[in-house]
């Protein structure tokens, strides 16, 4: 069966609750940090996805949320960050608007910092057991 074009595999996701985590390295330890848009709105981030057949014959779907340089703010924590897409590039990310290869690698970039915050937030954060709003409320550092 011939594979599609790779134009439909790209989606994007919204983290929720409309932040993200990355962790800092510290002296003692990590400190895990929400990220989110400075105006709280939706951050969305690019992704790629595929339905496979795995060697033992079993169908995986897969995901990968793509990454670039980090931006000022992204650098204090980490070597890489999503790619964060503005409002105006979404219809054009996920195809509902024509695009070629160089205006599509043109939004894998940093969004810019001065758009984005980060806080210090508690480690239960890295915990998949705990799932409620008190682990993005900040702490002190």
């Amino acid at each position: 069966m011939p594979r599609p074009p790779i134009r439909s595999w790209w989606s994007a996701t919204i983290p929720r609750p409309a932040s993200a985590a990355s962790w800092k390295k510290t002296a003692t330890g990590k400190q895990p940090y929400a990220i989110a848009l400075a105006d709280r709105g939706l951050m969305v981030l690019t992704g790629l996805w595929e339905n496979w057949r795995s060697p033992a014959g079993e169908w995986v779907r897969s995901f990968a949320i793509v990454t670039t340089e980090p931006n000022a703010l992204s650098a204090e924590l980490h070597n890489r960050m999503p790619v964060v897409l503005g409002r105006e590039t979404w219809s054009v990310w996920l195809g509902e608007e024509p695009a070629d290869g160089r205006r599509l690698k043109a939004m894998l970039v940093p969004y810019p910092s001065e758009k984005m915050v980060a806080w210090p937030v508690s480690t239960r954060v890295g915990n998949v057991k705990n799932n409620d709003p008190s682990l993005i409320e900040p702490i002190a550092a």
